[in-house]
């Protein structure tokens, strides 16, 4: 029996006697776990007491709110029973029918049972205000979740611990929503779930906050229909196979469509020596961008080595390639911290930074070279789209933090300078000021400026010179093409290939760069098999030395794969 507690020095000690003595009229093999919230009234020092005056108390203390939800799974994860239950602590449930939910767990044959306030055959009390809440709450879990049950935040449950098991650890909501979420889970599932009408009346108290909680109820209920109409999207490794799926869908049919065969024919005329060139030449530009980070965290006020800094950006590089929509980058805000300690905020203005500057370097090259091919060739409608869409976001990035720079009191203004009285809120204020001032030292100032820009260029740079000497391994490339013009179509190809991959559709942007740089090689005149055979090996090169570079610098740094592609945020907070 799990009692959920977070500041009930007032109830819990009745709560567990209550409990205690209805127990062992039904069993003589029982143990209540007081799940402890990070209560700040003493009910810790009241559950710590009972535990040591009572043998089967067990309190489980966590030191900070963690929510209702991740305390009952902690506790749950931590219970040595078959059957598991939790009741709220106020005991608004009548306790006898605590018999009821247990034996139709235990022995009728049902895997889930829960208290209803809703059924006809309830007696539940409380006020208008909250029974209309709880009405309107239900209605929507029965309409868009398709659960067959009245009411599913009643704190009065059961379980049968190796079925509630088989999904535990799909359940997200950490908080309120945890109750609807297992139950509608369960049924999905096809687990026997019975609903029973209960004698209820309102503890006097509560910690849910009507506005803020059914708002967030609200957008779980979409959450968690998304989830179950569309399971592989959920999250994890359902992400990630859809969209490994998609990269290889979208190679495939470019595949089939040249002809599968000539793409073969092709890779066995290149030559190795030049693929081996170009190979050589990407691996020229890791310690680049070590340096080239190692500058906008100096400029923050953060010193670190070369190695280790070009480490991390292997190591999210490769997350990236990995997992979709760029979540690798929490990898290296997470090696930071957890090696060096430095705050998430510094670490996340010190990315942006990064990813700001690769998007100038890439913007500029396309405008440069989109200038130097227009006299062979008319850009296709959704490249110059594309160019100047990117053009305008870095254009409207740097406008807003100039105004920033400039207005010294623009932050104080409209932030406020004293964060602490305002909670989540001030949190969320001060992050952004902070996250604002820091962006705007190194991308403002001329000398950060040039000097950031100078090493982005660089960057890529070598990742264009990568592309051509791909692109020349193939012996009839460039034979009726001036070397100046392949140059420019080599330098617009790849801009456009990685602009294309700040829309993260697949993971390492793979499909959708061999796309970009296809279209425009057969657009300036390349043999589309040849340019696709090209864009492929292109990108194989530059991610098999970013995988490589990341596992080594793995082993270096003392990290596991899974540690670092794990994108849980109680993880990453280290």
């Amino acid at each position: 029996m799990v009692l959920p507690a977070y500041n009930e020095a007032a109830n819990i000690e009745e709560a567990v006697l209550v409990t205690a003595e209805t127990l062992l009229k039904i069993t003589d093999h029982f143990e209540i776990i007081i799940a402890e919230d990070g209560s700040t009234d003493g009910t810790d020092r009241i559950a710590s007491s009972l535990s040591e005056q009572y043998s089967y108390v067990v309190h489980l203390h966590s030191d900070k709110r963690q929510g209702r939800g991740k305390a009952l799974n902690r506790a749950f994860k931590a219970a040595s029973g078959e059957v598991l239950c939790y009741i709220d602590v106020d005991l608004a449930t009548d306790m006898k029918y605590l018999e009821k939910l247990i034996r139709s767990v235990s022995t009728d044959d049902y895997d889930f049972a829960t208290g209803s306030r809703m059924m006809r055959e309830s007696d539940a009390k409380r006020p208008f205000k909250r029974e209309f809440a709880s009405r309107g709450y239900n209605f929507l879990v029965r309409l868009f979740l398709h659960s067959k049950l009245y009411d599913h935040q009643c704190g009065f449950k059961a379980f049968r611990k190796e079925a509630l098991f088989e999904f535990l650890d799909e359940v997200e909501n950490e908080h309120w929503f945890w109750d609807t979420e297992v139950l509608v889970r369960a049924q999905h599932k096809g687990y026997r779930v019975i609903e029973f009408p209960v004698y209820w009346r309102h503890g006097g108290s509560s910690k849910v906050n009507l506005a803020k909680d059914v708002k967030g109820m609200g957008s779980e209920i979409f959450r968690l229909r998304r989830e179950l109409s569309f399971p592989l999207e959920v999250s994890g490794k359902g992400k990630f196979y859809l969209t490994a799926t998609l990269a290889i869908l979208i190679l495939a049919f470019v595949a089939t469509f040249l002809g599968a065969s000539d793409i073969l024919e092709n890779i066995k005329q290149a030559s190795f020596r030049t693929l081996g060139l170009a190979s050589l030449v990407y691996c020229i530009s890791w310690p680049i961008r070590g340096v080239r980070f190692q500058q906008i965290l100096k400029r923050l006020g953060n010193q670190y080595g070369l190695g280790f800094l070009t480490g991390s950006i292997f190591i999210s590089q490769s997350a990236n390639v990995i997992l979709p929509a760029r979540i690798g980058d929490l990898s290296r805000m997470y090696i930071l911290k957890k090696s060096k300690d430095l705050d998430y905020t510094t670490s996340f203005s010190s990315l942006t930074v990064e990813r700001v500057f690769d998007v100038v370097a890439i913007t500029s090259i396309a405008i440069l070279a989109s200038s130097g091919a227009a006299s062979r060739f008319k850009l296709a409608p959704w490249m110059d789209s594309l160019i100047k869409l990117s053009g305008l976001a870095v254009i409207l990035f740097f406008l807003i933090l100039f105004v920033v720079s400039f207005r010294e009191n623009f932050t104080t203004k409209m932030l406020g300078t004293d964060n602490s009285q305002n909670g989540f809120s001030g949190k969320i204020k001060s992050f952004a000021a902070t996250f604002l001032h820091q962006m705007s030292i190194v991308a403002v100032q001329p000398s950060a400026f040039l000097a950031v820009t100078a090493s982005s260029l660089l960057i890529w740079g070598t990742d264009i010179l990568t592309c051509f000497l791909v692109l020349k391994s193939f012996p009839t490339v460039g034979v009726n093409i001036s070397s100046t013009y392949m140059i420019s179509l080599i330098f617009l190809a790849v801009a456009l290939g990685n602009i294309a991959k700040t829309f993260p559709i697949t993971p390492g942007a793979i499909g959708t760069y061999e796309v970009a740089l296809t279209a425009v090689f057969g657009i300036g005149g390349i043999n589309p098999e040849i340019g696709f055979t090209a864009a492929v090996l292109d990108h194989i090169i530059k991610n098999s030395i970013t995988l490589i570079g990341g596992g080594f610098s793995l082993s270096e740094l003392g990290l596991r794969w899974r540690e670092v592609l794990c994108t849980d945020k109680e993880v990453l907070k280290g």
